[in-house]
C-alpha cells in the first residue's frame, strides 16, 4: 500500500468541482499544445471528461491540489477505468487497474511538490477503490517533462505501447502496485 505524504503547509487537496474546470483552462492549454498551438480538441475532451465525473456517477476520480493560500488548482491528477489497451500490462489477468487519466500542473508549480502530493492520493483513492495497481502512459510530447517524474513515482516503465496518442506514437508504460 502507498503511504500517503502530508501535503504540509503549501498544498490542499481535494475533490475537482465543477468551477474548477475553467480555472484549470490555462493550465490544460498550456500542456495540450505543440509547436506554439493548442490543442483544442484535447482540451475540449478533457475537461468534458472532468465535467462527466463530476456529474454522473462514473468510475473516473478528479482531484485539484491548491497553494494553501487559496486561489485557483495549482494542478490535476484523475484516475478511473483502465483503457483495454492497457490490459495486457497487468501484472496479472485478474488484476484490477485503474488508469492515470490525467496529469496537469500549472507551470508556476512546477518542481515544488505537487506532482507527487496529486500522484500519491491518486494512488490512495485507486487503492481504496479496490484496484491493486494504477497503469498509464504519457504522450511522447511529455518526454522531457513528465517521463522521469513517472519513472521516479513507479519505476522504469515495464513495456511500451504503440499508436496510442496517435497513429506511429511509441510511449512508455508504467505500473505502480498499490
Amino acid at each position: 500500500m502507498i503511504d500517503r505524504i502530508d501535503q504540509g503547509p503549501f498544498f490542499s487537496v481535494e475533490a475537482l468541482k465543477e468551477d474548477d474546470i475553467e480555472l484549470l483552462d490555462a493550465t490544460l492549454r498550456w500542456w495540450m499544445s505543440e509547436e506554439g498551438r493548442v490543442k483544442e480538441e484535447e482540451v475540449r475532451e478533457t475537461k468534458e471528461r472532468m465535467r462527466t465525473s463530476i456529474s454522473d456517477i462514473h468510475d473516473d476520480v478528479y482531484i485539484v491540489a491548491r497553494d494553501r493560500t487559496g486561489g485557483p488548482p495549482a494542478g490535476v491528477m484523475g484516475c478511473g477505468c483502465l483503457d483495454t489497451r492497457f490490459y495486457p500490462y497487468r501484472s496479472s489477468t485478474g488484476a484490477k487497474a485503474a488508469g492515470l487519466l490525467t496529469a496537469f500542473i500549472a507551470p508556476d508549480y512546477r518542481g515544488r511538490g505537487l506532482g507527487k502530493v496529486l500522484i500519491i492520493e491518486v494512488f490512495h483513492k485507486a487503492g481504496a477503490s479496490g484496484c491493486r495497481e494504477v497503469i498509464w502512459s504519457s504522450n511522447p510530447r511529455y518526454r522531457e517533462t513528465a517521463w522521469e517524474f513517472y519513472t521516479a513515482m513507479a519505476g522504469e516503465p515495464i513495456g511500451t505501447i504503440d499508436g496510442f496518442f496517435f497513429t506511429g506514437s511509441l510511449s512508455p508504460v508504467w505500473r505502480k502496485s498499490l
